[in-house]
Order: structure tokens, then sequence, then C-alpha cells
């Protein structure tokens, strides 16, 4: 059996975690000098109250090595091997603290692999790496089918308030668009790992739509499409956006979820973000 670790911004809540057998290491948010772990110590109601009455904007920091060798351990000593999916290496150092981890284990077989993404688009990875392992796949098979699935994979998104994601330094090329934002409103996706600007609309009710545009195009057989349609506090407005997508694709696909970000991600999103991570 593989045993599949990831970070928290997979966005897998723990009891979630427990009931496919994935070990999640939390990352951290900071509100001034105050740490908590995502998900653990700080839930989503927690962060978004923190958020509108703290004077100090909160800030995050990825998990130690340690954090990493002590759940690694656990599966060494059962003599697992080990698939290891974390956050995009060009949004967090993440991958870098499992990687000093791994090499604390010289004689085991613990595959770190950068997602190349983040949120939900890191859960679909791990879901899928889960079920694979679940059935018995090997390393190897369960890293080639996350490589195919990461080259396939697209998000489209639309940040109401871009501050936040400028702030902690996550914007990447899209910063070209700060200029008109009085006037424009960006729908970024990720490309190799990096967030940048795919499209310039008046409106954020026409970014939602550009959003399901965009995620459409991605998708050439609807029946086997996967998609997760994330939110920062908006569930209405995620509802509406899966609601297009199911009218225009017509035909079932085979997942699609509404999932709220955690703190992690909604430090860098804001409150009022939507996102679609769609794979086929």
């Amino acid at each position: 059996m593989i045993a599949i670790v990831t970070d928290s911004t997979s966005d897998i809540e723990p009891a979630r975690a427990a009931e496919i057998g994935v070990e999640v290491v939390p990352l951290f948010v900071l509100f001034g000098d105050r740490s908590y772990r995502d998900y653990l110590d700080l839930s989503r109601p927690e962060f978004y109250e923190r958020l509108a009455t703290e004077k100090t904007l909160p800030t995050t920091s990825q998990p130690t090595a340690e954090m990493f060798e002590e759940v690694f351990k656990k599966y060494v000593d059962a003599g697992n091997e080990i698939v290891c999916l974390v956050i995009s290496a060009a949004l967090s150092g993440t991958i870098n603290a499992a990687r000093a981890a791994a090499q604390r284990f010289p004689d085991a077989k613990i595959h770190v692999v950068d997602s190349q993404s983040a949120a939900g688009g890191l859960g679909l990875q791990v879901l899928h790496a889960a079920g694979l392992a679940k059935n018995g796949a090997s390393a190897q098979e369960i890293i080639s089918a996350i490589q195919a699935e990461r080259a396939s994979q697209r998000l489209y998104a639309a940040l109401p308030d871009l501050s936040h994601v400028v702030r902690t330094g996550r914007i990447g090329r899209a910063k070209a668009v700060l200029g008109t934002l009085m006037k424009i409103v960006p729908v970024i996706s990720l490309k190799d790992g990096v967030v940048e600007a795919a499209a310039q609309v008046r409106t954020f009710a026409r970014a939602q739509e550009t959003i399901v545009d965009m995620t459409l195009q991605n998708i050439t057989d609807p029946a086997t499409a996967r998609l997760m349609v994330m939110h920062t506090k908006a569930p209405e407005i995620a509802e509406h956006v899966a609601q297009r997508l199911r009218e225009r694709l017509g035909v079932q696909p085979a997942f699609m979820q509404l999932l709220e970000a955690g703190p992690v991600i909604a430090t860098h999103a804001g409150a009022g973000a939507v996102g679609v991570f769609s794979v086929n």
C-alpha cells in the first residue's frame, strides 16, 4: 500500500483526510506574532472573524521539515512507500521542507511531487492519488497519473480584491493589470504553478461568466471531466458558477464539487473570490 501525504492547501479537511487515508501536514496562518495551524487551530469562521477585526492582516508560513519528518516516520517504520503531493513550488517553499524531511530517510522510498497547483487543484490530484493507492497502484503509476492530470489541469478564478494576493506576493505576471484595477476585473489562471492574468473584463459578474467560458474551452469530454468549484466565503457565487457549468456542459461530469477554501488560501485570495479547477 502506498501512503499519500499532502499539505493543508489541498483544502482536504481532517475528517475527510482520515476517511480517504490521506495524511495532511498543515501550513500556518500568522496574525502578528500569533501562529495558527491551518484547519487545526483556526477554522474558517474564526479566520474570517479575525480577518474582519484584527488590525494586522494575516500572512502564511510553510510547515517545518520536522512536521513532514514526523509524518513520514510513521509510514517508513511501517514499511510503506510514500507519495507526497504539495502546493506549487512557485507559490510556497513547502516542497523544500518536504524534501528536507525525505532526505532524513535515505533508505526509504519517499517521492515528493510538485503539484504545480494549490487549493482544489491540489485536492483533485490528492483524491486521484488516494483512489489509485487504494486500488493497489504502484508509486510510479500514481506519479505518472498525477503528471498527466497536472498537464491538463486548469484554474480560472476571479478575485474582487487583488490587494491580498499582491500583498502576499503570489500574483506573478498578473501585476500587469494593477494599473487598471479601478476599471478592470482580472480573471487569473495558474500556468506551470504561477499565477497569471488570463483575461480582463469590466464587471465581476462578467468575470464569473468568463470563468465558465474558459473552463469549458479546457473540457473535451464533459462526461469524464472533473471539476472543483472553489470560493472564499462566497457560497452563492460558487453555486451560481457551478449551475452555469452544469447547464452548459449538458451532461453530468464525472466529478464536480463545491468547496470553500481554508484559511491559508483565503489569506492570499481574500473574501469573495471564486474559481474553477478542471481536469479532462
